[in-house]
């Protein structure tokens, strides 16, 4: 596990977005022209269909619930995140990958997505203040989930995985201990980057997801297991065409073992709308 306390990148709900100031709005009104994503494969809406890498996903049963059923290399069976972010700030309908040499310089210049299945750590990223020199004012960074409720790290740290699904809590710890302090950072850096304009803000997702595993808001059915397979340890190609689906997804935290429904990234979404508002309005 890799970890920086200002931009991180793993194999779970985690990316980075930051938007663009556009120049004059009415009072009240979204600031944002353009929205870039960098993560994983949480984040990662078909960049891994352009190259060479066992990770990937545009193939059934992944998409089965997006617009005509596409798999378009989304991690999941519908939308992602960015995606509802994207719609929410009003920039465009879908997050396209940066890879797609289909893309015209208008889709490139309203926002992609640069996120990757799979992708590591580079410890230059913690030392570069590019992104506020390309104009980037708005940023979002997000936390860390409750890691331990993963349906495939509760099968791989539980006694017995078919019988005792609970979540491994030492794993959830350590993501509670790292958002902690990936806050108290990001609070620096607001303060130092605020004669720029810059917004810098913590984007919580272990809060609602908790919410959802837990059963404590919202109405799923199924909460350590996936819709995919067994939904023990199926992701990417071991959740392929021949796989066992459940009929609803939407009742389902977890499409695969790893990545979450459409329906609980739009709930993450709502969930983080008031963030969003506090660094993109007036």
């Amino acid at each position: 596990m890799h970890l920086s306390l200002f931009f991180l990148v793993l194999l779970h709900l985690l990316f980075l977005f930051f938007m663009l100031e556009a120049p004059t709005q009415a009072q009240g009104k979204s600031l944002v022209s353009a929205i870039f994503i960098f993560g994983d494969s949480t984040a990662d809406p078909g960049n891994n269909n352009y190259i060479t890498t066992p990770f990937k996903s545009n193939f059934s049963p992944y998409g089965r619930d997006f617009a005509n059923h596409v798999p378009t290399g989304r991690f999941t069976n519908g939308m992602l995140a960015s995606d509802f972010f994207a719609r929410y700030v009003g920039v465009k309908e879908y997050v396209p990958p940066y890879l797609d040499p289909s893309l015209s310089i208008e889709e490139l210049k309203s926002g992609v997505s640069f996120a990757s299945a799979g992708t590591g750590f580079d410890p230059l990223t913690p030392t570069i203040s590019e992104l506020l020199d390309q104009g980037a004012r708005k940023i979002g960074v997000v936390g860390l989930p409750p890691m331990g409720c993963l349906p495939v790290v509760i099968t791989l740290h539980s006694d017995n995985a078919f019988t005792k699904r609970d979540c491994a809590d030492f794993f959830s710890s350590i993501a509670r201990d790292y958002n902690s302090k990936l806050q108290n950072q990001l609070n620096a850096m607001q303060i130092r980057f605020a004669k720029l304009g810059s917004r810098i803000a913590y984007m919580d997702i272990y809060g609602p997801l908790i919410d959802m595993i837990l059963g404590r808001k919202y109405d799923f059915e199924k909460s350590n297991s996936g819709c995919c397979g067994t939904g023990l340890l199926e992701a990417s190609f071991m959740c392929n065409p021949k796989s066992y689906i459940c009929p609803n997804a939407s009742k389902y935290v977890f499409w695969d073992s790893i990545h979450p429904t459409e329906n609980t990234y739009y709930l993450i979404s709502q969930a983080l709308q008031p963030t969003i508002d506090s660094i993109t309005k007036n």
